[in-house]
């Protein structure tokens, strides 16, 4: 991708100081302190200032990730996350709502968040798969967030939910799965998400019906729109993450290998390797990570045999496929389809 001045944007990793601070770190901050947190204890080893909330500071994931850290430390309650994504949607400082209002539809802003990524949801991506009547997204770590992914999830879903009602004017009808148990503070899933939960899933996971794509918005203008897209490329230093970069990849050609990637990356095996420890992660985990996403998909979406999907998934040697899916799920092909 190449921004508006005519230069190649960089891939952005956790410590790239690009994310604008009076966006992001803002509305963290303005959430947290509204639940109780004192503002010099949230920023309190994060690098960030007061000022850097109110200008054109930019800041890096990382630092957003120890505000978000300290955010759930110091704020009371269990909806933090929640009205953080709310706020990112419905506050007065998010640069890219104007683009998502003047869309013609749903379908148009769900296909935009990942243009713009680095600076709608640089914590958390998603990877789509489709049936006929679904569209299912399975969600991803896109910054090495560790404990805090959840948090940054809870947001995200928040904030998909707001930027539905606020470009339609609607609830449109999404699905969330959840890894984990039934929280004992359901109420702010519930109010926040709605009531289409399952936990204990697999994965994270988000589906929408086919049919609330077309669901159309209330502003649309595609002039307007094309104004907002050109100034959200100015400010595109980063095209999108590494990890997620390396994603691609691997869904493009499963038997990728890390000096293969690298290369087609511009740096050495050593420097990815490193850059992807420095992100909690490693090749061989995005490797089984994008394979547990597939049989997740096959088996327990799709309900297809093992046959139909060691074929899909190039497993010429069934047992071999049995024990993969163990191994990338804690669950045998049966049980996953059982889930």
């Amino acid at each position: 991708m190449r921004r508006s001045d005519g230069k190649s944007a960089r891939l952005l990793t956790a410590n790239d100081k690009v994310l604008p601070g009076r966006q992001l770190a803002a509305n963290l901050v303005a959430v947290a302190v509204a639940r109780g947190a004192p503002e010099h204890k949230l920023l309190r080893g994060t690098g960030i200032f007061t000022d850097d909330l109110v200008g054109d500071s930019t800041l890096s994931c990382r630092q957003i990730q120890k505000l978000a850290a300290n955010a759930t430390q110091y704020a009371k309650g269990y909806d933090v996350a929640f009205r953080f994504g709310q706020q990112l949607i419905t506050g007065s400082m998010n640069d890219a709502l104007p683009y998502f209002m003047h869309a013609r539809h749903f379908g148009q802003c769900l296909r935009a968040l990942p243009v713009f990524q680095p600076l709608v949801s640089p914590f958390v991506s998603a990877q789509r798969f489709e049936d006929d009547d679904c569209y299912y997204y399975l969600l991803q770590d896109a910054m090495g967030c560790g404990k805090l992914f959840v948090f940054m999830v809870e947001a995200y879903c928040a904030a998909l939910v707001a930027l539905a009602k606020m470009c339609t004017g609607k609830r449109l009808p999404f699905h969330f799965d959840f890894p984990f148990g039934r929280p004992r503070h359901i109420q702010e899933y519930e109010e926040n998400l709605g009531f289409r939960l399952r936990f204990n899933q697999p994965v994270f996971a988000i589906r929408i019906e086919k049919q609330a794509m077309s669901v159309p918005c209330l502003q649309p203008n595609l002039t307007l729109q094309a104004y907002a897209r050109h100034r959200l490329n100015r400010q595109m230093h980063c095209r999108r993450g590494l990890l997620d970069s390396v994603r691609a990849m691997l869904h493009r050609n499963s038997s990728l290998t890390l000096p293969e990637a690298a290369a087609r990356l511009n740096m050495s095996a050593a420097s990815l390797k490193r850059k992807l420890s420095e992100h909690q992660t490693s090749f061989s985990d995005l490797h089984d990570n994008i394979r547990r996403q597939q049989a997740i998909f096959y088996l327990q979406v799709q309900k297809l045999n093992n046959e139909q999907s060691a074929v899909k998934m190039a497993f010429s040697d069934i047992t071999n496929f049995r024990r993969a899916v163990k191994r990338w799920t804690g669950l045998t092909p049966s049980e996953l389809r059982q889930v």
